[in-house]
């Protein structure tokens, strides 16, 4: 609102309709007209000029329809408010029409009073709804749970989605970050179509991050990795640090997924994160990454941030107590090997939290996610000291 008034632009083909809909507003003090379209690009281009406080979308035009305006009227004019106005009162238009964005919906012919009332109680409704959100974010900043892995193959990616997941059931604000620029399987694994990432985001002047988000059926949000190697590339550390910055008030719980290497995005999450999960499987193979990123964590200071999460235990690999003495680090939680389960929660795009709750494997992933709401005060296991060599020739 400027000046007093609420911003109008009025979307429709037919020029008479545009004309009444502007006779109709001219008389309220609170109301302007700021422009009109005929048709969708139009209205984009419009939306994106004017930065209007609402606009009366119809439905029914050439070109770009009303529909497809309204979803990508968000990411020109993010703070805009769409009102759908059509001849159209079937059930199935105004469910396409929320779908897409509408914040409420006017079957023509309307009357003025019909037309001011609903821009005054969408406008108003938006800003008691501003107003709540800034003060819950005024109170909030996200606690950074940053997963990460010395190998590829470990399972990292489920743990993430999971523990994601498994917060957000707890009646928690969450937002998975999908940082593996280059083959991030996070939409994959929760079954989401990708419209927006932070490719977009960054594409678009890297502002208003909440309308990059992706919502998720469980109630969490993630903010998606680029589609293309070549996109992620344009991804830098800095970047990573704004992303963390202004996500933090938006949620109670961050978690990031990050590539199985050294990068400068994925140490800039590591710096901002409140703890580190480092999922590992305890076999052999994996013993000198694990030991080496250790290593390295340790040198950047980082070390008492690190909690090791030993998953597929059980998949024929050494006892965790002799992975753990090797490590000299105790092991936080260990996740069973159910390699039916968690192949038929990849398939479907359901985590295993949800697909099947009571599985010993969901159980434990669920476990996970509990102790970062209420921790256990034995959570830690204490490291045992088993001899390097009994634990290289142990039997399994």
């Amino acid at each position: 609102m400027a000046d007093g008034t609420i911003q109008v632009l009025i979307v429709d083909d037919v020029a008479e309709t545009r004309h009444n809909i502007r006779k109709l507003l001219e008389f309220e003090a609170d109301i302007c007209v700021v422009g009109e379209a005929a048709d969708g690009r139009e209205a984009l281009a419009l939306a994106k000029e004017l930065q209007p406080d609402c606009v009366l979308m119809d439905i029914n035009m050439p070109g770009l329809d009303g529909i497809s305006a309204t979803e990508r009227i968000y990411q020109v004019a993010p703070d805009c408010l769409p009102i759908v106005i059509s001849v159209q009162g079937e059930q199935e238009y105004l469910r396409k029409a929320m779908l897409a964005g509408a914040r409420d919906y006017l079957v023509k012919p309307f009357s003025g009073q019909e037309l001011v009332n609903t821009i005054r109680q969408v406008y108003s409704l938006e800003q008691a709804r501003r107003s709540l959100q800034k003060d819950a974010q005024a109170n909030r900043s996200a606690q950074v749970i940053v997963v990460f892995s010395a190998k590829g193959g470990v399972g990292k990616t489920t743990i993430a989605t999971n523990l994601a997941a498994g917060l957000s059931r707890q009646q928690r604000e969450v937002i998975l970050v999908d940082l593996d620029l280059q083959f991030g399987d996070v939409p994959l694994l929760l079954n989401l179509k990708l419209k927006r990432s932070m490719a977009d985001w960054h594409h678009d002047g890297r502002e208003a991050i909440e309308d990059y988000l992706i919502q998720h059926e469980s109630g969490l949000r993630v903010f998606a990795s680029p589609q293309t190697p070549e996109q992620g590339e344009l991804i830098t550390g800095e970047h990573v640090s704004q992303m963390i910055t202004e996500l933090k008030p938006l949620a109670d719980f961050l978690v990031i997924d990050t590539p199985q290497f050294f990068h400068e995005t994925t140490l800039q999450s590591l710096e901002l994160a409140d703890k580190i999960l480092l999922v590992a499987t305890p076999d052999l193979p994996n013993l000198k990454n694990v030991k080496c990123c250790l290593d390295v964590l340790s040198r950047l200071n980082m070390a008492g941030k690190v909690q090791i999460v030993a998953n597929k235990v059980g998949a024929n690999g050494i006892k965790v107590e002799q992975f753990s003495s090797y490590l000299q680090q105790p092991v936080w939680q260990r996740v069973p090997y159910d390699l039916k389960l968690a192949t038929q929660a990849a398939i479907q795009g359901i985590p295993a939290v949800m697909l099947n709750p009571r599985a010993s494997l969901s159980r434990s992933l669920a476990r996970i996610s509990r102790e970062f709401v209420e921790p256990h005060p034995g959570s830690r296991e204490a490291a045992v000291k088993v001899p390097l060599v009994r634990m290289l020739f142990a039997r399994r």
